[in-house]
């Protein structure tokens, strides 16, 4: 239909969008707490209950009793590269594991033990890592033995022995609770922003006169508040509702004695429009005849009426239905087609016209009046 792609290539109104996101910014604050929880609780409870998420170290201390014909040039060679090689050759990790059960394979082993050599090279470090704390323990003691072991196949090295050991520990690392609530948070703001901006681009209800306009190339006749909603005094209400419908029908509907009314769909509303729209200035001389609702229209009615006043309801589910009646008006052969829109929210619409208070308005209206 050309009202759906006129609809379509209008694009979004971003302060009307921006003015009903900020009406529903309790969502996107729900939307970060609870994106937060999520995150933050789930990390919690990964570190609770997954073992694999734990590491236990075990490290032991070694004092390195050289040759005496290994002196000088003989000290160099035993470096921390030298020794990580050391620890992972047949010699040293065969002896290793068989003094280990054969639950524990030796990829686990050559993953587990680093040595280093951090300023003496007489001073050995050998550091055992694994998520099980008995595993870390079992491997540290089988290396000491097997480094005890050692020195008998070298000529270098005279003995080695433990000067420090200790149990495995686990280790404590950087807690990251706060990194994943903020990520959370931060998800949940963007999903909630997100799904805000879809649901608006997909909504084909319709919310201001200009999109009836845009849309359905229909003059909009004026708009009805909602009354509960209005905010202001009932003397009021005439300058922001009636006013309008005043100026405008006396105007476009001047020369049209019967004008039929018709609504895309009823609501609890339509029969007081109804009869608030009978009353409304210059029209209550006039015929008005209510010839029902999408479907149930008496098509006879609206085309023996000079004119005819289609209702939308602001935020009504009619505005994609409204592109079907408003073609099946035309293929009637109805006349004059005109528009009003009603339960229309004013608070919404004074900060979209105006951008200011309630306060500013009321004195616009005076003015006017005055």
């Amino acid at each position: 239909m050309e009202a759906e792609k006129e609809f379509l290539q209008e694009g979004i109104d971003l302060r009307f969008f921006l003015l009903r996101l900020f009406d529903s910014l309790w969502i996107v604050f729900v939307a970060a707490l609870f994106g937060a929880a999520i995150c933050a609780g789930g990390y919690s409870l990964y570190k609770a209950v997954n073992k694999e998420a734990k590491e236990y170290q075990a490290v032991t201390k070694y004092y390195i009793d050289f040759a005496e014909d290994s002196t000088g040039i003989g000290y160099g060679y035993y470096n921390d590269f030298t020794w990580n090689d050391l620890m992972k050759s047949d010699n040293v990790l065969q002896y290793t594991l068989s003094l280990l059960p054969e639950t524990i394979s030796q990829e686990t082993v050559e993953n587990a033990v680093v040595a280093d050599i951090i300023s003496d090279v007489r001073l050995l470090t050998i550091t055992v890592t694994t998520s099980d704390r008995e595993i870390s323990d079992e491997i540290a003691r089988a290396t000491a033995k097997s480094l005890e072991h050692y020195p008998e196949e070298l000529k270098e090295i005279d003995s080695i022995r433990v000067i420090r050991e200790e149990k495995a520990k686990e280790i404590i690392l950087g807690d990251l609770t706060k990194n994943w609530c903020f990520f959370g948070m931060i998800t949940g703001i963007l999903l909630s922003l997100f799904t805000r901006w879809m649901m608006y681009c997909m909504d084909a209800s319709v919310y201001l006169p200009g999109e009836i306009e845009k849309r359905f190339g229909i003059p909009v006749l004026g708009i009805f508040y909602r009354k509960e909603n209005s905010g202001v005094k009932e003397d009021r209400e005439r300058v922001f509702g009636e006013k309008e419908w005043e100026a405008n029908m006396a105007y476009l509907l001047r020369e049209k004695e019967k004008i039929a009314v018709i609504s895309v769909i009823e609501t609890k509303h339509t029969n007081e429009m109804f009869e608030k729209l009978k009353t409304a200035g210059s029209i209550n001389r006039k015929e008005l005849v209510y010839t029902g609702s999408y479907g149930n229209t008496d098509y006879e009615s609206v085309r023996n009426a000079d004119a005819v006043i289609i209702c939308f309801s602001y935020g009504g589910k009619d505005g994609r239905l409204a592109e079907r009646y408003v073609s099946d008006l035309k293929k009637q052969g109805c006349k004059a087609v005109y528009a009003c829109l009603y339960d229309a929210d004013e608070k919404m619409y004074r900060r979209y016209y105006w951008g200011r208070g309630k306060q500013a308005l009321l004195v616009k209206s005076e003015k006017l009046e005055g």
